[in-house]
């Protein structure tokens, strides 16, 4: 019985974790789409972590050279900078990157996200639509 519910609690986990990358999938997605003016949007990624969440996005390419990139997903480390505008999953990071637009965590078991609209403007970009009240101007 106990192996049972051991088998359980392991495949409703599984599941959880990959509805998480669900919708971590459909956030940024969400993110990148309303910051540009392009139907097809270029990323590149410098955690390979989030190459699971850039294979649910539909819209989004992913692409492996930087420098052809319109955005950068940049995980933990910031190991290589094309001076493109970047999302981040660090509040810190967000603060302390001059290219850092967006960012996206979870903080108590919710979604935050969060646009520089200093930032957005030194690349040109103005995020529309429903994620325009998440723009601020102190960063």
């Amino acid at each position: 019985m106990k192996t049972i519910t051991l088998f359980l609690l392991l495949v409703l986990s599984n599941n959880l974790t990959a509805s998480d990358k669900h919708w971590e999938a459909l956030i940024l997605e969400k993110m990148l789409t309303s910051m540009a003016a392009k139907k097809e949007i270029k990323i590149y990624v410098q955690d390979k972590g989030l190459d699971q969440v850039c294979t649910e996005m539909n819209s989004i390419s992913k692409i492996n050279y930087c420098d052809q990139a319109d955005f950068i997903l940049a995980g933990k480390g910031l190991s290589e900078s094309c001076k493109k505008p970047e999302i981040v999953f660090n509040y810190d990071t967000f603060k302390n990157d001059p290219y850092a637009v967006g960012v996206f965590f979870w903080q108590k078991g919710r979604p935050t996200i969060r646009f520089s609209s200093k930032r957005l403007q030194k690349f040109g970009l103005q995020v529309g639509g429903e994620l325009a009240k998440f723009v601020s101007s102190k960063n």
